[in-house]
């Protein structure tokens, strides 16, 4: 491997409590901030700030759990957990753009600098959340709603916007353990599908969006990969999850065969192209899993080498993400980086990753 197939190729990650920056060329790797909690970790859309929930490498620790950054610029938009909207930037800092009041479940950026808003207003005593939907907010100000739910109908959650511009959203129904086997996925006021409630089950791609549907909270049991609302895994056999796609239309996925019953941290998934032709791109060793894919603009994939482990210590178990940070470039795979984490972030076959991991735009 050449170090021109990486050059330009940096990514962010969570390590020893620390935020890591990675230039994956040279190897070198940089802490850029200390006590970073548990992520989320985002980019800018210019690439040149990163963050960990709502701290900022070099900049601010806000108020909120994570941050929206706009797809371009430095730009950041994140909901308080009173419910109030800010944006965020270096040279205005933060600015209130709805009070708390209004009621914002969550934020994304939209098109043009508008903002998708999710929103349910609750009085207390809370009984039914009323003023539900998804709303979008224009840059000079103006709110309008894009799609309506009845009071007490669940908690809308903004994810992203698709190639149409129209906002995707999950709509969490009031219960944790109801929504852990699977959510509706919308976009603006139409449901597209039903997927479990996980960032790397739902990718836009410039004109495309990739998506793993399925019910059940076992990631390992049923699941398939449905691109521009096609099917394209088309294997029974096995459970898919975790599409990730560029904007040239490459499509890869994670699967291995389907398992109903477990035991979960023994995945062993497998990477495959499926777009624009199918094959097996990784066997992992024995005990490993290949997980969270990431498509880069010229066709190489990054993704997290995984085995589970764990220790009995005092009468009390321990569990351990062991990973490392890989790049597939033309069948050969090098590791990066080692982002082993504990405890552990497994929930019935599904790994944290996308919340530690992030690709420089």
């Amino acid at each position: 491997m050449t170090a021109t197939a990486l050059l330009g190729v940096a990514v962010a990650f969570l390590h020893g409590g620390n935020l890591v920056v990675l230039n994956a060329a040279t190897h070198a790797q940089h802490v850029v901030l200390r006590h970073a909690g548990t992520g989320p970790v985002e980019w800018s859309g210019d690439g040149r700030l990163v963050s960990s929930g709502g701290s900022i490498a070099g900049g601010p620790r806000l108020p909120a759990a994570t941050l929206a950054w706009a797809p371009t610029g430095e730009r950041a938009a994140y909901v308080t957990k009173r419910g109030a909207v800010y944006t965020w930037s270096p040279r205005r800092g933060s600015r209130l753009l709805l009070p708390a009041s209004w009621g914002a479940q969550g934020v994304v950026w939209g098109t043009d600098g508008r903002l998708e808003l999710g929103r349910a207003v609750c009085r207390v005593p809370c009984g039914r959340s009323r003023d539900v939907g998804i709303w979008v907010r224009t840059r000079n100000g103006r709110l309008r709603r894009v799609a309506a739910l009845p009071d007490g109908g669940g908690i809308p959650n903004p994810i992203g916007v698709d190639p149409q511009g129209r906002a995707l959203w999950w709509l969490w129904p009031n219960s944790s353990s109801i929504a852990a086997d699977g959510v509706a996925l919308f976009a603006n006021d139409k449901r597209i599908a039903t997927t479990l409630m996980y960032d790397d089950y739902v990718d836009v791609c410039g004109r495309h969006v990739a998506l793993a549907v399925g019910h059940d909270r076992n990631s390992m049991h049923g699941k398939s990969i449905v691109f521009d609302g096609r099917n394209v895994s088309r294997d029974r056999s096995r459970s898919w999850v975790s599409p990730s796609c560029n904007a040239s239309g490459e499509l890869v996925a994670a699967a291995a065969a389907d398992n109903p019953d477990g035991p979960w941290g023994n995945e062993h998934r497998s990477l495959w192209q499926l777009l624009p032709a199918r094959k097996r791109l990784t066997s992992p060793p024995p005990g490993w899993s290949d997980e969270s894919p990431t498509v880069l603009a010229n066709g190489n994939v990054l993704f997290v080498r995984t085995r589970l482990t764990s220790r009995r210590v005092d009468g009390t178990w321990h569990s351990t993400d062991h990973g490392t940070l890989e790049l597939l470039v033309h069948g050969r795979v090098t590791p990066l980086a080692d982002v082993t984490t504990s405890p552990s972030s497994m929930y019935y076959g599904h790994y944290a990753w996308p919340l530690r991991v992030a690709v420089k735009p």
